[in-house]
């Protein structure tokens, strides 16, 4: 459409760097026998986001830049723009440990993740930082691949109507004066249902807010009204994060990486709660445009409080699914309403390992992140409805 218009450079700069992600996709697409194209840009114009990820460009290793990260990714996500990151542990200048281990901590929850850094810095791995570090940033890699089918599932939602997977607070409470007055703006939720309140490297207490709602702390289990202030302290191996109550997180525990598998198990984390939850769970192949023909997995996991009741309905598409066992983890419930399951058994869980105690003096938490009680039903996956009530 500014085909022959005219203008100065400024303004066909950024239309010039999209053009050139498109050619880019375009060309790829076109050679690579129907898998898909990956391309990433700094720069360009709305509608990007039909062709590339974008990264926020060279930053500088400071805490400033880590949190400006997060606000730029949810700023980008109201612009369209749903595939998006930052460098994690900065480009320019050198990191420290404990701002690296808390950017590959809020990175994992950014969803475009990676570690990136220029010449002639010092070396910014994981295991450039002591091993703190390295068993804390291992921590959350592993945690990433975890929750693949969650954030898989956030993307498809993307695809098809736009919402980004790193959700600025105003998306959900565009009501909430709290939001607006720029002392929460580093929050964001991730997907639908996890909210993230980055933490500075240096900080060891944290002013955040949880909205409205039923929110559950993500390792401990500990629940909590919203439209509250909290303020709370945090050892450097925890990222706050909380869940909405009636809340569906799909979970692959068995995952590696997302090359060398997830495994055939998928666990549902339930998280009790007063209102009805739908979620959309998604498979396909990964790499090519078959879905477009019906070769996917995909249905809905409904939890209705009000029926006390999960139901996973039959699932749609061609695509076979990788699954064969299912674990469903119940967050929040009492022994009493979940007495009528039968098979249902009491464990505990965490979400990630404990790390060595480097100097336990200084932290005294360390190796509490872990939920004392879950309940669990494990039963075989099958694609026709399942259904799971309680009295």
């Amino acid at each position: 459409s500014f085909e022959g218009k005219g203008g100065t450079t400024r303004k066909g700069r950024n239309i010039y760097g999209m053009q050139m992600a498109r050619s880019a996709f375009e060309s790829a697409k076109e050679n690579l026998n129907g898998k898909r194209p990956f391309i990433l840009t700094r720069a360009g114009y709305s509608g990007l986001q039909r062709y590339t990820a974008l990264w926020t460009g060279d930053n500088v290793a400071s805490s400033g830049h880590m949190l400006l990260g997060t606000r730029l990714v949810s700023n980008l996500g109201l612009c369209g723009v749903a595939y998006s990151g930052y460098d994690i542990g900065g480009f320019c200048g050198d990191s420290d440990s404990r701002l690296f281990a808390r950017w590959q901590q809020v990175g994992t929850f950014a969803p475009f993740y990676r570690g990136h850094s220029m010449i002639n810095s010092k070396d910014s791995e994981p295991w450039s930082f002591g091993e703190e570090v390295e068993e804390i940033s291992a921590n959350y890699i592993r945690l990433r691949y975890k929750l693949m089918p969650y954030i898989y599932s956030a993307f498809v939602e993307a695809a098809e109507t736009g919402t980004p997977v790193a959700r600025s607070l105003v998306i959900d409470y565009t009501q909430d004066e709290k939001i607006y007055g720029g002392e929460f703006d580093n929050q964001y939720l991730f997907g639908k249902s996890i909210l993230v309140a980055p933490i500075g490297s240096h900080d060891q207490f944290i002013k955040m807010y949880l909205p409205e709602g039923e929110w559950y702390e993500f390792f401990t289990d500990e629940k909590f009204d919203g439209n509250q202030e909290l303020i709370r302290e945090y050892t450097l191996e925890e990222l706050p994060l909380f869940v909405k109550g009636s809340a569906i997180i799909p979970i692959y525990p068995n995952a590696h990486t997302n090359v060398q598998g997830t495994g055939d198990t998928l666990e549902l984390h339930i998280y009790n709660g007063s209102k009805p939850n739908t979620f959309n769970y998604y498979e396909d192949d990964g790499t090519s445009y078959d879905f477009e023909n019906g070769n996917y997995h995909r249905r809905n996991v409904v939890f209705d409080p009000q029926q006390k009741e999960l139901r996973l309905e039959k699932a749609e598409g061609s695509f076979d699914s990788r699954i064969s066992e299912l674990k469903v983890v119940f967050h929040g419930f009492n022994d009493e309403e979940m007495s009528s399951i039968k098979e249902i058994s009491d464990e505990s869980y965490a979400f990630v390992q404990p790390i060595s105690d480097f100097d336990p003096f200084e932290n005294p938490l360390r190796g509490k992140l872990k939920i004392d009680k879950v309940k669990t039903l494990t039963m075989k996956y099958a694609a026709e409805e399942l259904k799971i009530s309680w009295q």
